[in-house]
């Protein structure tokens, strides 16, 4: 059905005459590049024309905006004419639609980048999510000026965490007020940024006390799941990058909790990807990979089944595919069962060259248990992966 005039959306020159309107629905500036992108103002004035969006601006005073590609003091001027009160927030990408309540509070942004900008149904339902959020904000910061304590820490705490939209100015310090001991957690979650544990896993000095830390507020429920998932990808790259093969089996336990979470989200779609990369066995069937180099010289197992059954010469070889380092080798040993039957101990890379990659095994008779160990000399650069073999000669 066609929308009422009462409800649709009233296109307006400039902030003073949108207040003429009293626009319910508040206030959206449409922003566009004045002349320095071609396409951008065509394609914002088409988006204003969509049924789609036109239902999900109603009640609205829309007011277009170019942007000019360099700023001056006529420039700014003409902009605080046209926005008046209306805070001037720009955006990454154009065009994009700013949205402010009717106090004129500015809650969102929404960029209409390449990959959608034919689907004009997704931009709408982001703005109607959007306006949907902010209603719902509105509602609980006024029933929190009817309570006291915890109990209005706690619905100041879920007026900031609404998806879609920006917190409400100052809410962190009238949670802190209402709530001095944090109680509700909210104080926490809103000053927490995971990129300090994410920055600090690749130099971390004492990294086994940040990992201790990071752990602790991965159990700690007051984070949003989003955030968890973070610590969870932070304590991932300590283990990673500072842990040892023993640590293998709590970091892929992370990676699956990580994924547990929220498998449809970006950490919870790479956390498959991480398993794959890192936590392929070190076998015939997978070769090598970072993952399952030890940091020290202690032997390393190569799965099977390996193809050593009867006597004879066997040559192990490992054979680089990728990474940024050479993978170096520094001996082979062949047990049946636990007793040692035949080794090779000598040093040998592959990397982009090749040098004594090649191990040789005397066999000297039929072996029952077949196993076979490795033993590396990778203690810090283990970005390597690559392929193992063996033949009989």
């Amino acid at each position: 059905m066609p929308l009422a005039m009462a409800d649709a959306p009233r296109m307006v020159a400039s902030y003073e005459q949108a207040q003429a309107s009293a626009p319910e629905g508040g206030y959206v500036v449409a922003l566009y590049a004045d002349g320095w992108d071609q396409y951008s103002k065509k394609l914002a004035q088409k988006l204003l024309k969509d049924k789609d969006m036109q239902e999900a601006l109603a009640d609205c005073a829309v007011i277009e905006y170019a942007v000019p590609n360099l700023s001056s003091e006529a420039s700014n001027k003409a902009r605080a004419d046209k926005l008046g009160k209306l805070k001037w927030v720009g955006a990454n990408t154009y065009p994009a639609f700013a949205l402010y309540d009717k106090s004129g509070r500015h809650y969102a942004t929404v960029l209409v980048p390449y990959a959608d900008r034919k689907d004009t149904d997704k931009i709408a339902n982001q703005i109607t999510k959007a306006r949907e959020s902010v209603t719902k904000q509105n509602a609980l910061l006024e029933q929190a000026k009817g309570e006291q304590g915890l109990a209005k820490a706690q619905t100041l705490g879920k007026a900031a965490v609404l998806d879609n939209i920006n917190r409400p100015d100052n809410i962190l310090k009238m949670i802190k007020e209402a709530d001095p001991q944090d109680k509700s957690g909210y104080v926490r979650r809103l000053e927490f940024n995971v990129h300090n544990y994410a920055e600090g896993t690749a130099n971390t000095k004492d990294w086994q006390a940040t990992l201790k830390e990071v752990e602790d507020r991965i159990a700690d429920k007051s984070y949003s799941v989003a955030q968890r998932q973070g610590l969870y990808a932070a304590a991932v790259g300590l283990l990673r990058r500072h842990g040892s093969v023993a640590d293998q089996k709590k970091m892929l336990r992370y990676l699956r909790e990580m994924k547990k979470l929220d498998p449809t989200s970006p950490l919870g779609r790479s956390a498959d990807h991480a398993e794959t990369i890192w936590f392929s066995q070190l076998s015939l069937v997978d070769g090598w990979s970072p993952g399952v180099l030890p940091k020290d010289d202690k032997p390393a197992e190569i799965a099977g089944p390996l193809p050593i059954k009867a006597a004879g010469t066997y040559v192990v070889k490992f054979t680089y595919t990728r990474g940024s380092h050479q993978l170096v080798v520094k001996g082979v040993r062949l047990y049946d069962g636990s007793r040692l039957i035949a080794e090779d101990m000598h040093e040998g890379t592959t990397g982009i060259k090749h040098n004594k990659n090649e191990y040789t095994l005397e066999v000297p008779a039929k072996v029952k248990v077949p196993k076979l160990e490795a033993i590396f000399h990778m203690p810090q650069n283990r970005d390597s992966y690559g392929t193992i073999s063996i033949q009989k000669k």
